[in-house]
């Protein structure tokens, strides 16, 4: 030791104090890697500081009781490292809690021996002795390695088997950096060349640089800690099976805000509401979860949620200032989520997060809102419809049903409205009114609507509609389908795919339909007019039609929404209403289908004060394919 050049433990030395600092400034991270990360730089640190200053007084041929309790000490903690170093690659992964106790109680075994090995050194000369203020190590200290050499093995067997958070590149380049301490390792103690700690601290370096830099955890704009940050935290709470409360604080309207002051001025007031929230005196950890959401977790043993709450929505009764002179008032919307009553999992609680603070946003502006009092069960419902959507799209098993529509001048049917239906295995038949809103905002009503599209127009390529008295078939469209650029080019293809002519499809939307980019909306529109396909009105008279629509959109047939119908045979108001609002689309040229028919009684009267055309269960619910076939030919 005496004779070895120190300079490579002053450039660890150096190396490791950099990181040491760097944890000293930055946000202390709330991981269980990070703090076992931390303790395994400083355990580094303490190892090589022992290493010179030993070898300073060796080479002042200091032989004292001293020096050999320093040399002790310097070999029970760089043998030490090794296990803490099996210690933390068991930290990076999800294992149970029965198989981590069993981890622990191994390690502590281990660390046992190791401590027993120095102290019984002191009276057999085991491991080493220090022989003319020289240090000289002996055959002991070859069962040392051999442990070494079997924590590193099983720190490298858990980072290949059970890390999955890192990349394939990572690991291969952290692994390469553990057999450069091995070799480093080998060179020390065979050969006498001091790079082992110069190896360690590269290995922190490469492992601070991949899997613990502060920066990937933190938001730069408020300091806070960002949404990865939130889900490595709160997965270590349900991995520790500890309950917390997570609040939820969303500022309403920020982006008028950022219009109207400016990205800077809006950044300095997320600055000024991240600091007031990490200030609660609570214990809490504060995250930045959206652009305009700060997300608090809560140790269950702290203040009560509605104290918390009530405090932060009465300070957000008073003025911000964003870096400007004036106060700008805001208000938040609050929200709070007891977990695991409320959530079981990361991925649960992110859901609920995201639906609550929508219901919030809509219903409950600038007030607070617990998630129990919500209908979380609708959100497990959409989630359940969600899925059975994405697997009935990939094994297409979508069907189509078909409900005839009766002309009164022919007696006979001349069409009929598609209608989809789903039935999964596990929820059994959805109704469209629930799978339809859900398709239309995670966007699966594209390529739902051509699936339905393509099995109509090979309904009637493979029946041969036009040799029966149905002259098109009514397909329903949804304004997402409107608005893509290519919808119309997509509609020619499968058309001219099962040789469908135009005529033989009538497009069916809402006013809701229309809601949206009208300047695309209007123009795939007309591009179809003019193509040769027609287009109805559906639910007119249901409140989300109007005579504006009737008006400036070049509809053929207007559908009279089945609820008017009915209130018509109930109501004598409904029923004038009814009998001039079938006046004026008559007078207006547009042919009219009364939906909902379910009597002699309603079809006669239906008949008599001008509609056109019945649909209901009078004539026939919504039949399958087959089903239909027949009941053309009866």
């Amino acid at each position: 030791m005496a004779d070895w050049n120190v300079a490579f433990d002053y450039v660890a030395s150096y190396m490791m104090l950099v990181i040491a600092a760097w944890y000293v400034i930055e946000k202390k991270i709330p991981l269980k890697s990070y703090v076992a990360f931390r303790l395994l730089v400083n355990t580094a640190i303490v190892a090589t500081m022992l290493e010179i200053i030993v070898t300073h007084l060796l080479r002042r041929q200091i032989a004292s009781d001293m020096v050999y309790h320093l040399v002790s000490a310097q070999t029970f903690i760089i043998h030490f490292l090794a296990v803490l170093f099996a210690k933390y690659s068991f930290s990076l992964s999800r294992l149970t809690d029965k198989v981590v106790n069993r981890i622990k109680q191994v390690l502590i075994v281990v660390m046992s021996m190791e401590l027993m090995l120095v102290v019984v050194n002191y009276f057999t000369d085991i491991l080493f002795t220090i022989e003319n203020e020289r240090y000289v190590a002996h055959q002991g200290m070859l069962l040392l390695v051999l442990v070494d050499l079997a924590m590193i093995g099983l720190a490298i067997y858990n980072m290949i088997k059970y890390v999955t958070d890192i990349s394939v590149f990572k690991s291969i380049t952290i692994i390469a950096n553990i057999f450069v301490v091995l070799v480093a390792g080998f060179a020390q103690i065979v050969l006498g060349i001091p790079v082992l700690n110069s190896a360690i601290a590269t290995l922190l370096l490469t492992l601070c640089h991949y899997l613990h830099n502060p920066d990937t955890v933190k938001d730069q704009t408020t300091q806070l800690f960002n949404r990865k940050m939130l889900g490595k935290y709160v997965i270590n709470l349900y991995e520790q099976k500890k309950p917390f409360d997570v609040i939820m604080v969303a500022m309403d309207d920020f982006k008028f805000i950022n219009k109207t002051y400016g990205a800077r001025v809006g950044d300095k007031l997320l600055l000024s509401v991240g600091n007031y929230l990490t200030q609660l005196e609570v214990p809490k950890y504060v995250f930045r979860f959206g652009s305009d959401q700060f997300c608090i977790v809560v140790d269950k043993k702290g203040q009560k949620l509605d104290d918390i709450t009530d405090g932060i929505i009465n300070r957000f009764r008073h003025p911000w200032y964003g870096g400007t002179e004036i106060g700008i008032m805001m208000s938040a919307s609050i929200c709070c989520v007891t977990c695991p009553k409320d959530a079981d999992d990361y991925g649960s609680l992110v859901e609920v997060i995201d639906y609550s603070m929508a219901v919030a946003k809509k219903s409950r502006k600038g007030m607070v809102s617990k998630v129990e009092n919500l209908e979380l069960d609708k959100l497990k419902r959409e989630k359940d419809i969600e899925k059975a959507l994405r697997l009935a799209m990939d094994r297409d098993e979508f069907m189509v049903y078909y409900q005839p529509i009766y002309s009164i001048k022919k007696g006979k049917y001349n069409s009929a409205e598609a209608l989809v239906r789903m039935n999964d295995e596990e929820l059994g038949w959805v109704s469209p009114e629930d799978f339809i809103p859900i398709a239309e905002k995670n966007g699966l009503i594209v390529s739902m609507g051509e699936m339905i599209l393509e099995k109509v127009c090979k309904f009637i390529h493979d029946y041969d509609i036009m040799e029966t008295s149905i002259e098109y078939i009514e397909v329903n469209i949804s304004s997402v389908q409107l608005m893509q650029l290519d919808f119309v080019e997509r509609v020619k293809s499968i058309l001219e795919k099962y040789d469908v002519k135009p005529q033989q499809i009538n497009m069916e939307i809402t006013e809701t339909a229309t809601m949206g980019n009208m300047s695309i909306i209007n123009k795939n529109i007309e591009k179809l007019v003019e193509y040769g396909i027609n287009f109805s009105l559906d639910d007119y008279g249901s409140g989300n039609a109007n005579i504006d629509y009737i008006n400036h959109m070049p509809f053929k047939i207007i559908k009279l929404d089945k609820y008017i119908i009915w209130d018509a045979f109930k109501d004598l108001k409904a029923g004038v209403t009814l009998k001039y609002t079938i006046q004026m689309l008559n007078e207006l040229e547009l042919l009219i289908v009364a939906e909902g028919v379910e009597t002699a009684e309603m079809k006669d009267k239906l008949a008599a004060v001008g509609c056109h055309y019945m649909q209901g269960w009078y004539y026939s619910k919504a039949v399958c394919d087959e089903e239909f076939k027949k009941l053309l030919s009866a």
